[in-house]
């Protein structure tokens, strides 16, 4: 969500502090602020300020305080909370109801999805466009419609409740609020026809319907320019059905958005008052009827939280005094009534994330600053700790496993096929819950076996433990595979399960295919005995450091020959790899045999730019060179 430093200024008497200081104090304590910019789109610099130009943060509120923090208020009342700052109370003329105006006529059909409905008539409406609202608009990556949709979207996007405006005229009979009826369609302000069901809540007029409720408008009752007379609409919709209705029909709105997160029913009455108040501004002349309010008695109101000081303290894990505590609940707006002990705690309306006294120790916590909670180790456990047994011989397996030269993989837990679908999959090759290991392990094994010259060795040995997903049910798997020369492979495989069925003590029966071995193990670990002790051990790689994958390809290049009498191996190594050069990434000995009295060896050189990709020409001259100086040494290069 974007928000204008200036416009967050004008919630204030204070001085804010600075964008950067402000974009810390909210990070640290309520959102992360992910960019400053100026409203051009230029990075902010604190160091070429210019007073003049506002400043933008980008600011990602989660869902966990969405229900109050998807708005500019909301931030303000953040920021009055982290500095102390008092923030304004901003209210705005209201023109005087007409008399003559009649009150519209509303019923609510289905009070579940919307427990609460408003909406007035306006008349005579000819709005001039405020001379602000485009910069506005803009900074906050919205663009200017006509002066009554931007009143709506300013209000919405201020205090976070989303508002609506039809065109009177369009209308045909009084609101009705229903859901919609079979075969019914509507076209939406976009242009895009939408084909409605029974479980998709409009507001219709006695005709058809205007709008998908909480959602999208329609282009029936659509206000244009030449729109006079109008219909305003601010309502209360169950966060649940907007969610749902909103992922049936494939469209999310910033409304939908702010419905779906919770939003106060009382911030209807606030957002209906705030956009006559604009739309008054910018016509002073027009007349405006009575508020419609249907309303019913199962709203859910915040509920008082019983707490004690001592309970805030103990949670936060930081000395803090009565005083302290409710200097904080102070800032927050958050009303306190002392009995005997007990403290009774009521929530501003808005905070509808405020439920239980961990909340509240939370919201203490964030104030006060995380930074000043210091670092305390947890009590010993008393008693012996219990250790889960499939937990302790998937690391026992690791242990085994990695000892013996094979290197954990972690493949998709999603799959092409399978037997349990993905209701919404992230891609086409993604629509099932895994049913094996085998075949994610069948595609790692093959990348690395194309990569091998680049690690060195003769086989490549991956294994991976994973939750799989076939008809039978969900179970633990483990899979183990070899890739190399085919007689490797074979050996490698049989003596990893060989190993782990002799460490373990009870034999692991799988399928092997293909130099890959699965097997349930679920079952293997039913056959064990409880562990007593963890004394599980993986190696650490203390001494190992990541080195970027370089994207080129790399060229593998093998030379042998016959040495002289008396030259040793490690020496011939250190020559070719002083005569091929920098790019020689990785070299080894792989062969060494005797004929006739002479020694011959045989090295493989992988050669591999960091920046672009090597051609065979160049990397055989030097091989070439190779040849020559080792040739210089009394070499014979077979």
């Amino acid at each position: 969500m974007f928000i204008s430093y200036k416009w967050l200024q004008g919630y204030f008497e204070e001085k804010l502090p600075e964008p950067e200081r402000l974009a810390e104090l909210l990070t640290f304590s309520f959102a992360e602020v992910e960019s400053i910019q100026y409203a051009d789109g230029r990075g902010y610099d604190r160091t070429q300020i210019n007073a003049d130009e506002d400043v933008i943060f980008d600011i990602k509120v989660l869902p966990d305080r969405a229900c109050y923090a998807l708005s500019h208020r909301g931030v303000a009342y953040e920021v009055a909370a982290l500095t102390g700052f008092p923030k304004k109370q901003m209210e705005w003329p209201q023109p005087e109801i007409a008399k003559d105006l009649p009150e519209l006529d509303v019923r609510v059909e289905e009070p579940e999805p919307c427990p609460r409905y408003m909406a007035r008539r306006i008349r005579n409406i000819s709005p001039k466009a405020n001379p602000w609202t485009k910069e506005h608009l803009d900074a906050i990556g919205q663009r200017s419609i006509n002066p009554i949709v931007d009143g709506a979207n300013i209000v919405m996007f201020d205090m976070g409740q989303p508002l609506h405006a039809f065109d009177a005229d369009k209308v045909e009979g009084g609101i009705v609020v229903r859901m919609a009826r079979k075969g019914e369609k509507i076209t939406t302000l976009d242009n895009k026809e939408v084909n409605l069901s029974d479980s998709i809540l409009v507001i219709a007029d006695h005709k058809g319907p205007l709008a998908i409720a909480g959602i999208k408008g329609g282009k029936k009752a659509e206000v244009t320019s030449q729109t006079k007379n109008l219909i305003l609409e601010s309502a209360s919709f169950n966060a649940s059905y907007i969610r749902k209705a909103s992922e049936r029909l494939g469209i999310k709105t910033d409304a939908s958005k702010r419905y779906e997160n919770r939003i106060s029913p009382e911030q209807a009455a606030i957002g209906m008052n705030d956009f006559t108040a604009y739309l008054f501004e910018t016509d002073k002349n027009l007349s405006a009827g009575k508020i419609t309010d249907v309303r019913y008695s199962n709203i859910l109101e915040n509920v008082g939280i019983s707490v004690t000081p001592g309970f805030l303290a103990e949670k936060i894990g930081l000395k803090l005094s009565e005083e302290e505590i409710e200097e904080v609940l102070k800032r927050l707006q958050i009303g306190v009534e002392k009995k005997e002990g007990e403290w009774m705690l009521t929530p501003p309306f808005f905070r509808l994330d405020l439920t239980i006294p961990e909340d509240i120790a939370e919201e203490v916590g964030r104030i006060v600053g995380y930074e000043k909670i210091p670092a305390v180790l947890p009590p010993k456990s008393a008693g012996a700790v219990l250790i889960p047994k499939s937990f302790y011989y998937e690391w026992k397996i690791r242990e085994i496993l990695v000892r013996a030269g094979f290197s954990e993989v972690m493949t998709s837990s999603f799959s092409a096929h399978g037997d349990v679908a993905i209701e919404k999959p992230l891609a086409e090759d993604k629509q099932y819950a895994r049913p094996n290991l085998r075949d994610g392990e069948a595609a790692a094994l093959k990348t690395n076996a194309l990569n091998a010259p680049l690690f060195g060795g003769e086989a490549v040995k991956i294994f991976e433990i994973g939750r799989v997903f076939p008809e039978s049910g969900e179970v633990t798997a483990l899979a183990i595979g070899v890739a190399g020369a085919k007689d490797k492979t074979t050996q490698g495989l049989s003596s990893a399960v060989a190993l782990l069925s002799k460490s373990l003590g009870v034999p692991l029966k799988g399928e092997s295919k293909e130099g890959i071995f699965e097997c349930d193990l679920d079952a293997v670990f039913a056959k064990l005995p409880e562990p007593k002790s963890w004394d599980i051990s993986v190696a650490a790689l203390e001494n190992e450091k990541f080195k970027p994958f370089p994207p080129y390809p790399f060229i593998v290049r093998d030379i042998a020959f016959f040495v002289p009498a008396g030259a040793e191996p490690e020496k011939v190594h250190k020559l070719i790899l002083k005569e091929a050069g920098k790019f020689v990434v990785r070299s080894w000995r792989f062969d060494r045999f005797e004929k006739d009295g002479e020694i011959s060896y045989a090295f493989r050189l992988v050669f591999q730019s960091p920046e672009r990709t090597l051609t065979d020409e160049e990397v055989n001259k030097v091989m070439d060179h190779v040849s020559s100086s080792l040739e210089t040494i009394g070499c014979i290069i077979r």
